[in-house]
């Protein structure tokens, strides 16, 4: 069985004449391109070539195969082109893991408008406050607050920080009053947070700066504590994002200087290229980018 490969050296020397001019084609020795045509010539049975000063000419035969070998070229071509072609294109499904408050916040709109952009592209969303492992596959993209990563085999981009501040609701300001400063803290009831949302940055400032407020409630959902604060059980400190964007909140004071979430969008190394991971990374980016002054907690808050 002859190499499908030795036909590239069969058509040089065809087209020009020499092994010489179709080493220069080809970009090898001339001793290559004489010692592949006489393996394809053992391969087939077939003399492809006459021999002379003059160089290289086709045989009968070599003539009879010419159209056959030029017939296999535009197919590989066309194999290499559909091969590029496919891996152009933007489609495929992505798993894509991060935490609830930023899934509602930052990931729902975002994928709305991806997907009026690559409609070949299904993104599968997995909301869970644990951090999934993405060197272990059991996600291709994470959206994650929190220090810099440190697992092997990601790749990832600093995006903007989160912006947290103390909100309370109308109805508490109403009851209550309304605390403008840390110190005022101790005075008002606090809604606190629990399980793996307790160790995010605005909750952890808390405990350090606030030990002896009076802690009525917690949760470890950030939705579920939207609404406790909602409902004027007391105050909580939360991501600006989420809770300036509820009418029903009122922004006690902040944003808190030492309590922002940096802001991280990670993938596996090995997916960085990929491009229907390269195309929903590029545009995560550039929409959590817009969001700065909502993520910074510049955007108009609202006060009692």
């Amino acid at each position: 069985m002859y190499d499908w490969n030795d036909l590239r050296y069969f058509l040089a020397v065809a087209r020009t004449g020499s092994t010489l001019a179709a080493s220069r084609t080809l970009g090898v020795n001339q001793s290559t391109v004489a010692r592949r045509i006489a393996v394809l010539e053992r391969a087939v049975g077939i003399k492809l070539f006459d021999r002379s000063q003059a160089g290289y000419a086709l045989t009968n035969c070599g003539l009879e195969l010419m159209a056959a070998a030029e017939r296999v070229e535009v197919e590989a071509r066309a194999f290499a082109d559909q091969a590029r072609a496919i891996g152009r294109r933007v489609s495929g499904v992505i798993r894509v893991t991060t935490n609830e408050g930023l899934a509602n916040g930052v990931m729902a709109p975002a994928l709305t408008a991806f997907r009026r952009l690559h409609p070949e592209v299904r993104v599968d969303l997995v909301v869970d406050e644990r951090r999934l492992d993405l060197a272990r596959g059991a996600a291709d993209v994470a959206l994650r607050t929190g220090a810099r990563p440190t697992e092997a085999g990601l790749v990832g981009r600093r995006l903007k920080p989160v912006a947290w501040a103390a909100y309370c609701s109308r109805k508490y300001v109403e009851r209550h009053g309304r605390p403008t400063s840390v110190e005022a803290l101790g005075q008002h009831a606090v809604v606190g947070a629990d399980g793996p949302i307790a160790v995010l940055p605005g909750w952890t400032w808390l405990r350090r700066v606030a030990p002896d407020a009076e802690v009525v409630a917690t949760s470890s959902s950030v939705t579920n504590l939207i609404s406790a604060v909602k409902s004027g059980l007391g105050i909580a400190v939360l991501p600006c994002f989420l809770a300036d964007s509820d009418p029903s909140l009122v922004r006690c004071f902040g944003p808190i200087e030492g309590a922002q979430s940096d802001l991280w969008l990670l993938t596996r190394e090995n997916l960085r290229d990929v491009p229907h991971v390269r195309a929903f990374i590029d545009f995560l980016a550039s929409h959590v980018a817009s969001m700065r002054h909502v993520l910074s907690g510049k955007a108009a808050s609202r006060q009692a």
